[in-house]
């Protein structure tokens, strides 16, 4: 049985990906696995996630502080708050933050899958600044249904 959730802001799990942090607000245990919703907190000049796809998820994104640059399809644009992409499953995307301000962005999963445990694998590989090798990171992304888009834009 799931219960009810209130997270104060600050509140909820959270993992550092070099200078991002990646907060667990809702994840699928909360919500019989329909769907999920993590904060994501971007220094600026932060290369965030490459272009990649997910074969059964649906993400969306949304920004609440900051600009982010988002890459749907073959679509680049600047974000401001209140910007929402939609990105079906099979579509390639990417976001980043080249901006000289703080950017946060809530990203929203469904279904949720065990979308944190990708993030939280992200988090062991680039501990302590360590630069992952392609293959740690092809073999993490391909165990949590994410996979890259070469050369998208």
């Amino acid at each position: 049985m799931s219960l009810p959730v209130i997270l104060l802001p600050g509140e909820g799990q959270s993992v550092q990906i070099r200078t991002s942090t990646c907060t667990f607000k809702v994840t699928g245990k909360d919500t019989h696995n329909h769907f999920g919703l993590f904060e994501f907190v971007m220094d600026p000049g932060t290369e965030g996630a490459s272009p990649h796809i997910h074969k059964q998820l649906t993400e969306i994104f949304y920004v609440v502080e900051g600009s982010v640059e988002l890459l749907v399809d073959q679509r680049k644009v600047t974000a401001m708050p209140g910007t929402l992409m939609l990105v079906p499953e099979n579509t390639a995307h990417g976001f980043s933050n080249p901006g000289q301000t703080r950017s946060k962005l809530l990203i929203m999963f469904c279904p949720a899958d065990s979308r944190e445990q990708y993030f939280e694998g992200l988090a062991e590989l680039t501990k302590n600044g360590r630069q992952p090798s392609q293959e740690e990171l092809l073999e993490l992304m391909q165990k949590f249904d994410q996979y890259p888009v070469p050369n998208s834009v």
